[in-house]
């Protein structure tokens, strides 16, 4: 027997049954203390001793077989054999369905994917000791060169509560993480407490929070929000995504251009007053490059110098001078007469393309003077989220840099594409190298509003894909995301599949389950099952660095984030609520309800 296991397996008091029938990927056992009304306690620890859910170890040659109880019934003679007072009393014989999850070798304590080799008939079944359900989760983490790596407190064993799993950053973060679950499941604190516990280490981590809820968090977090409204916490600083920062695909997302006639008149706008900005008055006059009857000699000529500048995709021109520019874009390609075209010259004003763009300048004015995009488009006076960002790079004392979008608007799709905007300089970072000395965590909440978003129609389309480019490609830059979720259905495949850990809360939804059914290939039907009836905290914690899906108990944060409902009680008239009660009460009177049935 090997010394690296922490407790001896096959402890005769811990013997629960036997197996009578063998497939290959699940048994069936006799499990005759499965029928009494209680378990038992033994040395400290609760003895399930048959009850589904439970780890049981199987007792094969010179290997151990892990495995979990799946099934629990009785044979149909004897269902009333519980019931005495029914049928006659007389001993019961439950019979379990154990699905095999994964191999333990004896000799090394060395845990080996998949199933070597079969029980016999007959072959003993033993409940898993606390201790060994923590080894098993924790064996691909210990290594002969680090033997006490740094860990992640995060959970504990549901059936025991002083059993700690301790996890490595390596193994949840390493190939992305991804964090599932409905509603009320848990997932925002464990996603606090993941955080809690990066903060022990000085990591770095970008916390994107959609609706505000951790503005609980305090312990090195440097707090900024975007968009205008009550600061939480106070110590919060309002900061600004200059349209400068974005890209012209971003401003095209925003404006929403037709294909035919205004989208190559807003194309065309933007790099006039791109070449306005570099040039100035010798071809612009007041920011704003005119072209009806001007030649275009100086245009081209000014353009050729400075192309590189122009063609870049960065929108740094200006904005405000955008509609005016539209306009000015709006001639015929040639001036001279019908019969004589002059090449050399811009034609009149082009009375038919004007009346198109109409509806693309009115859009363009009403987003300019919106108050909740002042934070793109009239951002003077506050610090951008870059600058902010290479603050808290350098700054060793805040290892968290949350980014509040609570109060950044759906309205124009400004949320999602300015989030994508973040994590395209984000990347860019990584892709510099700025991340290799010190790895960066991305914390993406509610991120299906974030992924698999592309706008526009068939003729003009604009994928917004930074958060799925780094999870295709940031592991290789030391740049991971770990996503948070209540809608995996609502992420795409290609990017779930790319999560290496998955923390799956309760989901209710059988589509969502299939979703993470089909992302990793160590959960089935008969593990999935058990996710609907997860309690509050709980999750199955399953990935490539986990030998077995494991349900854990999420240890709670210090400081939760306030993700609490409304409060009815509280916030409806107590008054008023009197009057509704005596209302329906005397409706509900028997009195009543005869005189309801007489008339």
């Amino acid at each position: 027997m090997s010394e690296a296991l922490p407790v001896y397996p096959f402890d005769p008091q811990r013997c629960i049954g036997s197996i009578s029938e063998v497939g290959p990927s699940s048994t069936k056992a006799n499990l005759p203390k499965a029928a009494s009304p209680e378990g038992q306690w033994l040395h400290g620890h609760r003895l399930g001793a048959g009850e589904v859910g439970e780890f049981v170890i199987v007792e094969c040659r010179d290997v151990g077989i892990f495995g979990r109880i799946i099934n629990v019934r009785l044979p149909e003679r004897e269902r009333l054999s519980v019931e005495p007072e029914l049928g006659s009393s007389r001993e019961a014989h439950p019979l379990g369905t154990i699905q095999l999850l994964t191999t333990v070798l004896l000799k090394t304590g060395e845990v080996v994917g998949g199933i070597s080799q079969y029980p016999r008939l007959g072959s003993k079944v033993y409940a898993a000791h606390p201790l060994l359900v923590k080894w098993m989760a924790e064996a691909t983490q210990r290594t002969e060169r680090n033997p006490s790596p740094l860990v992640l407190a995060v959970a504990y064993l549901p059936s025991a509560p002083d059993t700690l799993v301790n996890i490595t950053p390596e193994r949840i973060f390493g190939r992305h993480c991804a964090i599932l679950g409905a509603t009320g499941g848990g997932k925002s604190w464990t996603v606090g407490r993941l955080i809690e516990q990066v903060v022990r280490y000085k990591a770095k981590v970008v916390l994107f929070d959609a609706t505000g809820e951790f503005h609980t968090l305090d312990r090195g977090v440097l707090h900024v929000h975007l968009g205008t409204g009550p600061t939480q916490p106070a110590s919060s600083t309002e900061v600004v995504v200059p349209y400068t920062e974005l890209t012209e695909m971003d401003l095209f997302a925003l404006f929403k251009p037709s294909g035919q006639t205004q989208a190559p008149k807003l194309r065309a706008a933007m790099k006039s007053l791109k070449l306005a900005k570099l040039v100035g008055t010798p071809i612009a006059q007041n920011g704003v490059i005119a072209k009806a009857r001007k030649k275009k000699a100086p245009y081209e000529q000014a353009y050729a110098q400075h192309a590189q500048a122009i063609e870049g995709a960065r929108a740094d021109f200006d904005v405000m001078r955008l509609s005016e520019q539209i306009m000015e874009e709006c001639v015929y390609l040639s001036g001279g007469s019908q019969s004589a075209q002059d090449f050399t010259v811009w034609g009149n004003t082009n009375e038919a393309e004007k009346s198109y763009c109409v509806t693309l300048i009115t859009r363009v004015e009403d987003m300019l003077q919106a108050p909740e995009l002042s934070c793109v488009f009239r951002p003077a006076g506050k610090e951008s989220l870059a600058a902010k960002l290479d603050e808290f790079l350098a700054d060793a004392d805040k290892p968290v840099l949350r980014v509040s979008l609570k109060y950044l608007p759906f309205a124009h799709n400004a949320r999602e594409i300015v989030a994508n905007a973040i994590g395209r300089h984000l990347l860019a970072l990584a892709r510099g190298g700025r991340f290799r000395a010190q790895p960066m965590l991305v914390f993406l909440d509610e991120a299906h509003q974030f992924l698999d978003k592309a706008l526009g129609d068939e003729n003009t389309r604009y994928v917004l894909d930074s958060f799925e480019l780094i999870a295709k490609e940031g592991r290789k830059f030391a740049l991971n995301i770990c996503i948070a979720t209540q809608r995996p259905r609502d992420i795409p495949e290609g990017v779930l599949s790319q999560m290496g850990t998955l923390i799956v809360h309760r989901l209710i939804n059988d589509k969502d389950r299939e979703v993470v059914e089909r992302a990793s290939g160590d959960i089935d039907r008969s593990a999935a099952a058990f996710l609907p009836t997860l309690a509050p905290g709980q999750a199955v914690i399953i990935g490539v660095d986990f030998s077995i899906p494991l349900t854990i108990q999420v240890s709670p944060p210090d400081q939760k984030p306030d993700s609490r409902g409304p409060d009815y009680q509280k916030g409806w008239s107590h008054s008023a609520g009197e009057s509704a009660t005596s209302a329906v009460a005397a409706e509900a009177s028997p009195e009543a309800v005869k005189g309801t049935s007489a008339e």
